[in-house]
């Protein structure tokens, strides 16, 4: 298809990371052959210092102060703009209001689909948000907690490291984080609802029309967590959408970031030894060790931790 007779000059993709090497430039110039005839910028995150080497026209350059300048707190746990993946895209809004749609994905994001596609249909039937809900129910999601006295139990929560948004559903979430942040500054709350949770929730008590990023292609292959090899690009969903795609120091650092059992470091047709054996064994073998040890170290000290006396409160 012939994207620049397809999409409107008012539409953009957002290409977000915090630093800059051959990964990112590879992963970038994969998205740029998806995006022909749509604006293309990189939204770089220079909280942590300069990120130089960026070879491309349109560049946007953030930090936590740019957006806390905003009227935005510094509300969340860990990563300021991780836990308010949100942030950055207001940031660019008051910079560039003019689009109608605005795309935007994380470095670790492959797209094999057809967003020119996706981007026509959000405009014909009107779709003001498209992310993924996939994974925990919200009674069990881990970030539950940050919706507490906020939304209660009735909130939503979808994944957003690839998602699309109307130029009015960003401004009402704006809006509303903004409003969040006054009850917060007199009382009125005390919880900040993480991203994934703000933005689904706010836009559908919102009444916005939204559309789950599997109505657009694949995604099988689309999660927070476990990783894919960028080597294996080819045996990976050729319509639809990859997350997270690594190279092999990032995977196999992902690939103890999230807590592993100590059956997951024993047995050996677990999804963490399927995993690593896509790479040569010295690659990991070191990391693997220090992880294992570390782990039976944590399991010890939970064990021989004494136990409250019976009838005692723990």
């Amino acid at each position: 298809m012939n994207g620049k007779k397809e999409v409107s000059p008012r539409d953009v993709v957002i290409f977000r990371t915090h630093f800059w090497d051959e990964f990112a430039r590879r992963q970038f110039d994969r998205l740029r052959r998806q995006t022909e005839g749509i604006d293309l910028f990189v939204l770089v995150d220079e909280t942590g210092g300069p990120v130089t080497g960026i070879q491309h026209d349109h560049v946007v350059r953030v930090t936590e102060q740019a957006v806390i300048a905003l009227g935005l707190p510094r509300a969340g746990e860990g990563n300021l703009l991780w836990f308010n993946g949100d942030y950055p895209l207001y940031f660019f809004m008051t910079l560039f209001p003019c689009y109608d749609h605005y795309v935007q994905l994380e470095y670790d994001v492959l797209v094999t689909a057809n967003l020119i596609e996706m981007l026509r249909r959000m405009r014909t039937e009107e779709i003001d948000f498209v992310g993924l809900s996939k994974g925990e129910e919200p009674s069990t999601w881990p970030w539950r907690g940050s919706c507490a006295g906020v939304y209660g139990p009735h909130y939503r929560h979808q994944l957003i490291c690839m998602s699309a948004f109307s130029r009015r559903a960003l401004a009402h979430l704006f809006g509303k984080r903004r409003e969040h942040a006054r009850m917060r500054r007199s009382g009125h709350i005390s919880c900040w609802p993480m991203c994934e949770a703000f933005i689904a929730t706010e836009l559908a008590n919102g009444k916005f029309r939204s559309a789950e990023l599997s109505e657009f292609g694949d995604t099988t292959a689309y999660d927070h967590w476990p990783p894919y090899l960028e080597a294996d690009i080819e045996k990976l969903p050729s319509d639809g959408f990859i997350h997270p795609v690594l190279d092999e120091p990032r995977y196999i650092s992902s690939m103890f970031k999230y807590r592993v059992g100590l059956k997951g470091y024993l047995a050996p047709d677990s999804l963490l030894h399927r995993k690593l054996r896509r790479l040569p064994a010295p690659l990991y073998l070191q990391t693997l060790a220090t992880s294992f040890a570390e782990k039976v170290a944590r399991t010890l000290r939970r064990t021989k931790a004494p136990r409250s006396s019976p009838g005692r409160a723990a």
